[in-house]
């Protein structure tokens, strides 16, 4: 393999760490708000919660 095509496939591969790490960051926050949004209508659910 040639120098040139392997540094375009380490940049690929970095690129796509990147993105990956981006989506991850993603999917990380959108799962804490989903758990308040529960933890909010479960606490609607029940008037008589002392928490």
């Amino acid at each position: 393999m040639s120098e040139k095509k392997y540094d375009e496939l380490a940049t690929k591969v970095r690129q796509h760490e990147e993105a990956i790490a981006q989506l991850l960051e993603i999917i990380a926050v959108t799962n804490r708000r989903l758990s308040e949004l529960d933890g909010k209508h479960e606490d609607s659910l029940n008037p008589y919660s002392f928490t």
